[in-house]
């Protein structure tokens, strides 16, 4: 178990003796016909998360991997199953595989370049929305055209939820897998600096997308990186930091990259919870730990003696697959 806590209180309107916890973890990949081990890692990982004790839970996207709607109904059935599917216990943002889904099979590798283009952007998000729709109750939105960015009061603390996810681009998101944030969205998030609830909680961000480069062994090859740094990165990462930091922002929660770590950047603490049920080298089930008490806010990797399920025979490559446009006018949820 890693863990890393603050060197002074955070600040707090909260009575210094009440406690509070957020339990946080992404990157499910969840797929009925892909991933079908990682349904059953996911539904394991809620259970001891609630067993544990948690008071709210923040999943920051790729909860499906196909961008399927079926597996929406999933994802849908699994939270409600575990009766998460609340505003005041859940929060989630999007991810690019809830937006564009991918390729899973080798030859979807050479097709996926060109379907990307055909995927309506907006209206998967709007499926996105409607999905989770029960778990937006309540929050503020800086936007009358967009949910995000969003404000949501979580016990202590204030989430400000964004969407890391760009529209397709050739040039600057050629799979959809680079995270960008939007002008529109950069210029609402500080406006976010005037409101009250920035100064009586403690300010925290769920987004999908990183802040720090690979530094595994697999990144050492030059190849690697210049495709990483085309197809994997938060662009403008060090803007969007000075952004957060002049916000107060405490806590960045992520995910994108299958590794559940801990780090600090620009002077605010970075969790990334997507090794929760897959890919990590740590191949371990586990989630990210934020505990508020006595106004000190700490945050640890709680990782269960339980390992990843075992897979399935299809490979993932990048957890990508290629769906079907969602027909016009359907609604699921």
């Amino acid at each position: 178990m890693h863990i890393l806590r603050n060197q002074a209180p955070l600040d707090t309107s909260e009575d210094s003796g009440s406690s509070y916890t957020i339990a946080h973890l992404s990157d499910p990949h969840l797929s009925r016909q892909y991933y079908p081990e990682h349904i059953k890692s996911f539904k394991i990982l809620l259970r001891t998360i609630l067993d544990e004790g948690c008071d709210h839970l923040v999943i920051t996207g790729d909860i499906v991997s196909t961008a399927d709607p079926d597996d929406y109904y999933l994802a849908r059935k699994i939270l409600t199953t575990f009766g998460l599917m609340d505003s005041k216990k859940l929060t989630i943002v999007p991810g690019n595989h809830d937006v564009f889904g991918g390729p899973h099979r080798a030859v979807d590798v050479l097709s996926f370049p060109q379907h990307i283009r055909t995927v309506d952007y907006r209206r998967r998000l709007a499926l996105f929305e409607e999905a989770f729709a029960e778990t937006f109750v309540g929050v503020k939105r800086m936007d009358g055209e967009s949910l995000f960015p969003f404000l949501k009061n979580v016990g202590p603390f204030a989430v400000i939820g964004l969407n890391s996810i760009p529209p397709w681009s050739l040039w600057d998101n050629p799979l959809g897998s680079n995270g960008f944030l939007s002008e529109r969205q950069m210029s609402l998030i500080e406006n976010l600096a005037e409101r009250e609830e920035l100064h009586e909680r403690i300010p925290l961000v769920a987004i999908h997308h990183h802040f720090n480069d690979l530094n595994d062994a697999s990144t050492e090859n030059s190849l690697w990186r210049k495709i990483e740094s085309k197809t994997m990165r938060m662009r403008k990462r060090r803007k969007v930091l000075k952004l957060f930091k002049s916000l107060g922002v405490q806590i960045v929660m992520h995910g994108h990259i299958h590794r559940n770590e801990l780090y600090e950047r620009n002077g605010i603490r970075l969790a990334n919870g997507a090794g929760a049920v897959c890919d990590d080298p740590i191949s371990m089930l586990k989630y990210n730990r934020l505990n508020h008490v006595q106004g000190v806010t700490t945050i640890e990797i709680n990782q269960l003696p339980i390992t990843f399920q075992t897979p399935s025979a299809a490979k993932s490559i990048h957890h990508f697959r290629s769906v079907e446009p969602i027909p016009q006018g359907v609604h699921l949820f």
